[in-house]
């Protein structure tokens, strides 16, 4: 394990399911950080599993000491100004992977997503065609529950970018977490921080037109007013009245001259 000063180090901790690209990022941004000239451990392989007796847990309770055994080392490591990649196992639960960041204090949290298709179709053992059809009871993501972190510093989908892209990715989201320095990374600036990959826009359902009160009480008055009758419609309704009166004035006038007459 390589030393150094202690405001130097850093865990990069590396969770996702069986064959999501967790071990292939590891090494790919440890190749790319030795490049740079840095001193890099990454603790994942045969190795790290028979040394440490990880790797074989089955149940939630070996799952989360197994992380602990993880968690114990790289804080030495880090605080012993080192830097150290962790990608042995899935991590599966959120309460070893935050207090390993408490614990840890320099770290960064790396979500390696990938869709379960992709991973189905990855898988050269057959796991996940035996977790499915029931054989296999012991598939972190499938029969063993898997938590997504909440609030990770760096998330990349290794269905969607290659290896190189999501190491480029991780290394700027490390100077961006202030883990390296921008001038030590080759990068002109320090690049914006990104908790959370984009996620692709989806089609926003058709919504109901909705009518402003306002808008649906003056339609409603002009409903109102349609049905009422205009105002030729009532003249035409009067007139037969008046005609008739009409008609009577003319019928008695003349009975009223000729009484005159005869008198």
């Amino acid at each position: 394990m390589n030393l150094g000063s202690s405001s130097n180090g850093f865990t990069v901790w590396f969770t996702g399911m069986s064959g999501a690209g967790k071990s292939t990022l590891a090494q790919g941004l440890a190749n790319r950080l030795r490049r740079l000239g840095k001193i890099v451990d990454v603790m994942d392989g045969p190795e790290v599993e028979q040394m440490l007796g990880v790797g074989k847990g089955g149940t939630k309770d070996e799952r989360n000491a197994e992380a602990r055994k993880l968690a114990w080392v790289c804080k030495l490591v880090t605080r012993g100004g080192g830097t150290i990649l962790q990608s042995a196992i899935e991590s599966p639960y959120r309460e070893t992977r935050d207090e390993a960041r408490r614990q840890i204090g320099r770290f960064a949290e790396v979500f390696v997503e990938c869709p379960i298709e992709t991973l189905i179709h990855r898988d050269r053992s057959g796991r996940y065609k035996r977790a499915l059809a029931g054989e296999l009871k012991t598939l972190v993501g499938i029969t063993e529950p898997y938590e997504p972190p909440v609030h990770p510093e760096v998330v990349v989908d290794t269905s969607k970018h290659s290896v190189d892209e999501a190491v480029e990715h991780i290394l700027g989201q490390l100077v961006a977490q202030r883990l390296l320095d921008p001038e030590f990374a080759a990068l002109k600036s320090r690049p914006r921080l990104q908790a959370r990959a984009p996620l692709p826009e989806q089609p926003k359902p058709a919504a109901a037109k909705v009518e402003k009160p306002r808008l649906a009480k003056v339609k409603k008055l002009r409903q109102h007013k349609a049905a009422k009758p205009s105002k030729p419609a009532k003249a035409q309704r009067r007139a037969p009245a008046r005609k008739s009166a009409a008609a009577r004035t003319a019928r008695v006038g003349p009975q009223r001259r000729g009484g005159k007459r005869k008198r």
